[in-house]
Protein backbone atom coordinates (compact mmCIF):
# COMPACT_ATOMS: atom_id res chain seq x y z
CA UNK A 1 0.00 0.00 0.00
CA UNK A 2 1.13 3.20 -0.72
CA UNK A 3 2.13 6.44 2.03
CA UNK A 4 -0.40 8.43 0.73
CA UNK A 5 -3.36 6.04 0.73
CA UNK A 6 -2.63 4.43 4.13
CA UNK A 7 -2.51 8.06 5.84
CA UNK A 8 -5.15 8.52 3.52
CA UNK A 9 -7.26 6.05 5.13
CA UNK A 10 -6.78 6.73 8.17
CA UNK A 11 -7.79 10.63 8.47
CA UNK A 12 -10.79 9.29 6.54
CA UNK A 13 -11.28 6.81 9.22
CA UNK A 14 -10.96 9.64 11.83
CA UNK A 15 -13.66 11.95 9.84
CA UNK A 16 -10.77 14.66 8.53
CA UNK A 17 -11.27 15.34 4.99
CA UNK A 18 -9.26 19.25 4.37
CA UNK A 19 -5.61 19.48 4.47
CA UNK A 20 -5.69 21.89 6.86
CA UNK A 21 -7.65 20.10 9.54
CA UNK A 22 -5.03 16.87 8.57
CA UNK A 23 -2.25 19.24 9.27
CA UNK A 24 -3.69 20.25 12.74
CA UNK A 25 -3.77 16.80 13.98
CA UNK A 26 -0.85 15.40 12.38
CA UNK A 27 1.25 18.50 13.43
CA UNK A 28 2.84 19.21 9.92
CA UNK A 29 2.10 22.06 7.86
CA UNK A 30 -0.74 22.04 5.57
CA UNK A 31 1.48 22.24 2.73
CA UNK A 32 3.49 19.31 3.43
CA UNK A 33 0.11 16.97 3.89
CA UNK A 34 -0.79 18.46 0.56
CA UNK A 35 1.80 17.25 -1.35
CA UNK A 36 1.90 13.33 0.91
CA UNK A 37 -1.51 13.02 -0.24
CA UNK A 38 -1.66 14.49 -3.82
CA UNK A 39 1.24 14.18 -5.31
CA UNK A 40 2.98 11.73 -3.09
CA UNK A 41 5.71 13.10 -1.70
CA UNK A 42 8.16 11.14 0.97
CA UNK A 43 8.85 13.73 3.58
CA UNK A 44 12.04 12.72 5.82
CA UNK A 45 11.95 9.99 8.72
CA UNK A 46 11.04 11.73 11.30
CA UNK A 47 8.37 13.89 9.69
CA UNK A 48 6.60 10.08 8.95
CA UNK A 49 7.04 8.90 12.83
CA UNK A 50 5.56 12.37 13.59
CA UNK A 51 2.64 11.63 11.29
CA UNK A 52 2.33 7.99 12.16
CA UNK A 53 2.26 8.97 16.17
CA UNK A 54 -0.32 11.61 15.70
CA UNK A 55 -2.83 8.64 13.81
CA UNK A 56 -2.18 5.90 15.88
CA UNK A 57 -0.17 4.13 13.11
CA UNK A 58 2.97 1.57 13.61
CA UNK A 59 5.81 4.17 13.15
CA UNK A 60 7.89 1.20 11.57
CA UNK A 61 5.48 -0.15 9.05
CA UNK A 62 4.64 3.87 7.76
CA UNK A 63 8.34 4.54 7.25
CA UNK A 64 9.10 1.11 5.34
CA UNK A 65 5.94 1.44 2.97
CA UNK A 66 7.51 5.06 2.55
CA UNK A 67 11.65 3.67 1.76
CA UNK A 68 9.71 0.57 -0.37
CA UNK A 69 7.54 3.17 -2.72
CA UNK A 70 11.04 5.01 -3.25
CA UNK A 71 12.38 2.15 -4.77
CA UNK A 72 12.50 0.50 -8.05
CA UNK A 73 10.00 -3.11 -8.54
CA UNK A 74 13.06 -4.93 -8.66
CA UNK A 75 14.47 -3.53 -5.14
CA UNK A 76 10.98 -3.76 -3.77
CA UNK A 77 11.67 -7.24 -2.54
CA UNK A 78 14.78 -6.06 -0.46
CA UNK A 79 12.45 -5.05 2.08
CA UNK A 80 11.10 -7.26 4.64
CA UNK A 81 7.66 -6.72 5.53
CA UNK A 82 6.84 -7.01 9.34
CA UNK A 83 4.53 -9.11 9.81
CA UNK A 84 1.33 -7.98 11.96
CA UNK A 85 1.57 -7.56 15.56
CA UNK A 86 -0.22 -9.01 18.33
CA UNK A 87 -3.50 -8.16 19.88
CA UNK A 88 -1.61 -7.52 23.03
CA UNK A 89 -1.01 -3.64 21.94
CA UNK A 90 2.70 -3.86 22.78
CA UNK A 91 5.15 -4.02 20.10
CA UNK A 92 7.51 -7.49 19.95
CA UNK A 93 10.67 -7.05 20.30
CA UNK A 94 12.26 -9.59 17.76
CA UNK A 95 9.19 -9.97 15.12
CA UNK A 96 9.57 -11.97 12.26
CA UNK A 97 9.23 -10.63 9.09
CA UNK A 98 6.22 -11.75 6.83
CA UNK A 99 8.68 -13.27 4.74
CA UNK A 100 10.50 -15.52 7.54
CA UNK A 101 7.30 -16.48 8.62
CA UNK A 102 5.73 -17.47 5.29
CA UNK A 103 9.29 -19.75 5.25
CA UNK A 104 9.09 -21.08 8.78
CA UNK A 105 5.45 -22.42 8.01
CA UNK A 106 7.17 -24.59 4.91
CA UNK A 107 9.42 -26.05 7.67
CA UNK A 108 7.66 -26.04 11.56
CA UNK A 109 4.24 -26.99 12.55
CA UNK A 110 2.36 -23.62 14.01
CA UNK A 111 3.54 -24.90 17.82
CA UNK A 112 6.62 -24.88 16.59
CA UNK A 113 6.88 -21.53 15.45
CA UNK A 114 4.60 -20.16 18.55
CA UNK A 115 7.38 -21.57 20.53
CA UNK A 116 10.08 -19.69 18.33
CA UNK A 117 8.39 -16.41 18.29
CA UNK A 118 8.25 -16.81 22.48
CA UNK A 119 11.46 -17.71 22.97
CA UNK A 120 12.29 -14.56 20.83
CA UNK A 121 10.48 -12.28 23.94
CA UNK A 122 11.65 -13.58 26.98
CA UNK A 123 14.82 -11.74 28.52
CA UNK A 124 18.33 -13.28 27.53
CA UNK A 125 18.49 -14.83 31.18
CA UNK A 126 15.20 -16.84 30.19
CA UNK A 127 16.59 -17.88 26.83
CA UNK A 128 19.44 -19.04 28.89
CA UNK A 129 17.08 -21.06 31.28
CA UNK A 130 15.02 -22.90 28.49
CA UNK A 131 17.76 -23.72 26.52
CA UNK A 132 19.40 -25.16 29.50
CA UNK A 133 16.62 -27.49 30.10
CA UNK A 134 15.78 -28.43 26.56
CA UNK A 135 19.93 -29.49 26.74
CA UNK A 136 18.99 -31.49 29.72
CA UNK A 137 15.79 -33.44 28.51
CA UNK A 138 17.45 -34.37 25.06
CA UNK A 139 20.46 -36.03 27.31
CA UNK A 140 18.18 -37.67 29.53
CA UNK A 141 16.43 -39.12 26.11
CA UNK A 142 19.96 -39.64 24.15
CA UNK A 143 20.92 -41.97 27.58
CA UNK A 144 17.50 -43.70 27.52
CA UNK A 145 17.95 -44.53 24.10
CA UNK A 146 22.12 -45.98 24.70
CA UNK A 147 21.01 -47.63 27.76
CA UNK A 148 21.05 -51.44 26.76
CA UNK A 149 18.25 -53.80 26.96
CA UNK A 150 18.69 -57.08 29.30
CA UNK A 151 18.54 -60.07 27.42
CA UNK A 152 16.02 -62.70 29.30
Amino acid sequence: MKLADMIRRELESKGIESFSAAAEVTDVSTEVMRIILTKEHIPKDKTLGKIAAKLGLDPALVIVAAHKQRLSKDFEQSFLQPAAGTGFGKKRVWPLSQEQCEYLQKIMSPQEIQLLRKYRQITAEGQVQVRGYIDFTFMQHRKQQEVPQPMS
